[in-house]
């Protein structure tokens, strides 16, 4: 009997440890993937702001609520850090983070919520102040304070705490300690057997890796989080992992697939409502531009990243995304607006007191003054990058700083201080650093060199003195090789002649459309490609319901004829070059300016007279599609800037959104899309019907119609 007692208290055991692990996996997964939703319950459940001065107002309190008091306090613990994630939304959040952690210092009691506390004031002052080496020293002693401490809660709690250190120690530029922290994260998240810390712990090691540019190591770690993460379905690390092979790809400068990642990475982001990862993906799709030196682009997506960040107030990624923008803008030629966006982000970086990003900016202040002639401010400046530069011990960029420095002292006429700079540049030159190399082993390759040099002498006497001897058949070989060499490119220059006449024909025929042989879609898109040298003002997409199934009602011949003859007119009325789409919707080029219920007034009397009147269409074709008419109209160019380009293809999908707005009227309807001066270059990107629909509801993009059209009518 007391033996099944036993097996039932064992039993029970392991079911509350059990549920325990499950309840603290929850919760924790949830902090990270839904904070926002998490944090609008917690403030419910607690009644925040909650108020009292001692342990028993506060045990008073929780008895109120229904709660026990050790549970009261872990809400507090998870509220006080969610007011301090970055993906968190909130008002006066870090005030509220402060009148939560004085109360916890009120009543904690046991050691993880006093190392809880411990934490969460060096998290407070890392986010207001920036002071990452508090931070860090906050959260080794929260860790020191339950190193001894194995329950489940214990575990979890640990697991953040290597999980931050990691990050901040990569803030301070200390790789080794965020390497230690980021295994002993990944040791933690194996022994708690949760799927998602894995996938997490895993991802997290292959960012590090990539950052120290081992692509070896971090493509095997990211391989083994996408195992794991495949069986689990949580967004926010599809969402990461996207982010994550977008920098890996970037970084091996494969472009096309680092920017299908970055932009799946936006997507799901946006999904998940993390707008922090939000600009973060914007700033890698800029990043990937910049590199393949699209400048103009790269500075796009840097803008709207920042207007993310300055939403947030997140006042570092702020100045990091202006530190990047005056990069772009000096790659441009232009530093006076690179003047602009360095002097922010420098402000920023000085009050904050981020030396880690500070030398850097520092670093480029100096470079674009000297594009500036601003000699003596660009020697303060990279002063000011050279003392941090020396400080962390950073010899490249000493070394690029004192490139500048030498620079303008030269310009200022100072050539005993730029002397002066001459000497310590030489002094952290590799050579110098690396040291004297070794003699013997110089010896050592000198002489293999001469030995290898003497035996090539030896082979090329040999050499010539066989071709003495055989003179006369090389000279006959050689003559025979001409001739033969210029039978054979007499051949392949008459097969080349051939080849590149039927390449034209064919590329001719492939801008044709394939039943009238008249221009077709790629011609369409081909004129599009330089619209603004061939001065378009207008393109149209029109369907006329009355030919959409002449092809098969009247035959592939006769249907040819008909469509050649009617395109012929209405080109010739509408003074517009006309490109078949497909049976009854054709694409429209104008020069000149045309507003879209004048072109619908025209095609409707055009198809009008040319239908009824026309004998060889069917009857019922005629009657059925008479008043079926649908017109999608835009004006050209889509952006007033210039320096902003939209593909034909844009172009041409964006009056084909026009048009199927007005398809979904039962009668003739026009659509007429108008973007205004302030609408930025994103909403014409991928995915394009999306961008325009939230356009049109946020009024950047201007719709006219003959007819009432809601939002339920445009397409999705």
């Amino acid at each position: 009997m007391r033996c099944y007692v036993i097996i039932l208290l064992l039993a029970g055991l392991l079911f509350s440890t059990t549920a325990l692990a499950n309840t603290t996996a929850e919760q924790e997964i949830t902090f990270r993937e839904t904070p926002q939703a998490l944090l609008t319950e917690l403030l419910e459940s607690t009644q925040h702001p909650l108020s009292f001065s001692s342990k028993d107002e506060f045990h008073a309190i929780a008895t109120q609520q229904k709660k026990q008091s050790n549970t009261l306090i872990q809400q507090l613990i998870l509220l006080a850090r969610l007011y301090l994630q970055s993906g968190v939304v909130a008002e006066n959040k870090y005030q509220h983070a402060q009148t939560v952690i004085d109360q916890l210092d009120i009543v904690a009691s046991t050691p993880i919520d006093k190392a809880a506390v411990i934490m969460l004031k060096g998290r407070l002052k890392g986010r207001q102040s920036q002071d990452y080496e508090f931070a860090i020293s906050q959260y080794n002693d929260a860790l020191n304070l339950i190193s001894s401490d194995l329950s489940t809660e214990a575990n979890y709690f640990k697991l953040n705490l290597h999980q931050s250190l990691s990050t901040l120690n990569l803030l301070v530029l200390q790789r080794g300690p965020a390497l230690t922290h980021l295994n002993k994260y990944r040791e933690i998240a194996y022994q708690v057997r949760n799927d998602y810390f894995i996938a997490s712990a895993e991802m997290a090691l292959g960012k590090y890796h990539n950052r120290n540019n081992d692509h070896t190591k971090s493509l095997q770690y990211y391989t083994e989080a996408f195992r794991v993460g495949n069986r689990i379905k949580y967004p926010g690390i599809k969402a990461h992992a996207q982010l994550n092979l977008a920098r890996t790809y970037r970084d091996l400068e494969q472009w096309d697939d680092a920017l299908r990642y970055a932009h799946d990475a936006v997507t799901s982001f946006q999904g998940i409502g993390q707008d922090a990862y939000i600009a973060e993906s914007l700033t890698v799709i800029a990043m990937i531009y910049g590199q393949q030196t699209l400048w103009h682009k790269a500075i796009d997506y840097y803008l709207n990243a920042l207007q993310i960040n300055e939403k947030l107030g997140s006042e570092i990624a702020q100045a990091l995304n202006n530190h990047n923008i005056a990069e772009a803008y000096l790659n441009l030629g232009n530093p006076q607006a690179a003047l602009t966006s360095i002097t922010t982000a420098n402000n920023i970086f000085v009050a904050k007191k981020v030396n880690h990003y500070l030398v850097y900016n520092e670093a480029l202040f100096s470079q674009i003054l000297l594009e500036l002639s601003e000699w003596r401010q660009a020697v303060v400046h990279a002063n000011n990058a050279l003392k941090i530069a020396k400080q962390k011990n950073l010899m490249n960029s000493e070394r690029e700083v004192l490139s500048y420095l030498l620079k303008a002292y030269r310009e200022l006429g100072e050539m005993d201080k730029a002397l002066e700079v001459a000497d310590q540049l030489i002094a952290l030159s590799p050579q110098n650093l690396e040291g004297s190399e070794d003699n013997s082993s110089a010896s050592g390759l000198t002489e293999q060199k001469l030995k290898f040099d003497l035996s090539l002498l030896q082979n090329q006497l040999q050499d010539s003195t066989e071709q003495i001897q055989q003179k006369q058949l090389i000279i006959t070989l050689i003559l025979g090789l001409f001739v033969l060499t210029l039978i054979v490119f007499t051949v392949t220059l008459n097969r080349s002649s051939k080849l590149i006449a039927a390449q034209r024909h064919y590329k001719k025929l492939c801008l044709l459309e394939p039943i009238t042989q008249m221009n077709g879609l790629r011609a369409c898109l081909k004129q599009l490609q330089q619209y603004r040298q061939t001065e378009l003002a207008a393109l149209a997409l029109i369907k006329i319901e009355a030919l959409t199934r002449c092809d098969t009602q009247m035959g592939l011949t006769q249907s040819a004829i008909q469509i050649k003859k009617l395109i012929t007119e209405l080109s010739q009325r509408l003074s517009a070059d006309i490109y078949i789409v497909k049976p009854g919707q054709y694409a429209c080029c104008f020069k000149h300016d045309i507003d879209a219920q004048s072109l619908h007034q025209q095609v409707l009397e055009f198809t009008s007279n040319a239908l009824c009147n026309n004998p060889l269409i069917p009857s019922f074709t005629r009657n059925m599609a008479l008043s079926r008419v649908y017109v999608g109209h835009i004006k050209l160019p889509l952006l007033s800037n210039p320096d902003i380009s939209v593909t034909p293809e844009i172009h041409f999908e964006t009056v084909q959104y026009a048009l199927a707005a007005a398809m979904t009227q039962p009668e003739s309807t026009y659509v007429s899309l108008k973007s205004l001066n302030f609408a930025p270059a994103t909403i014409f990107r991928s995915p394009l019907y999306l961008n325009l629909t939230q356009a049109l509801k946020r009024g950047i993009i201007k719709a006219e119609s003959n007819l009432t059209i809601t939002e339920d009518w445009w397409p999705n």
